[in-house]
């Protein structure tokens, strides 16, 4: 049957018996779990890879509190002002700790 009433109408009904039913929303949410993940691991790879990080991201990179950002930075730690929002890089970080180490 088609309808051409509005655009929220469907062209065309389907109808499933309750198994074909139960299949098809098992393969509908296999693929949107799939799809659902691999935007997860997307968006991480894009994260892990941004050089420049928002103060909260970067404590979180680094594995220390925002504290202890502030006081890295107090010690000189090289901080980017962009948009008017300060960026720690994370190559700066990796140069500065290597001036303390011993």
């Amino acid at each position: 049957m088609v309808y051409m009433e509005s655009t929220t109408s469907p062209i065309i009904k389907v109808y499933l018996t309750d198994a074909q039913f139960k299949e098809l929303k098992q393969d509908l949410l296999d693929k949107f779990s799939i799809d659902l993940v691999n935007n997860l691991i997307d968006e991480r790879i894009q994260q892990e890879q941004a050089p420049y990080l928002k103060q909260k991201d970067f404590a979180k990179w680094i594995g220390e509190s925002v504290a202890t950002v502030n006081e890295l930075r107090a010690k000189g730690l090289p901080v980017s002002k962009a948009l008017n929002t300060d960026r720690y890089g994370k190559q700066s970080y990796i140069d500065f700790m290597k001036q303390y180490e011993r």
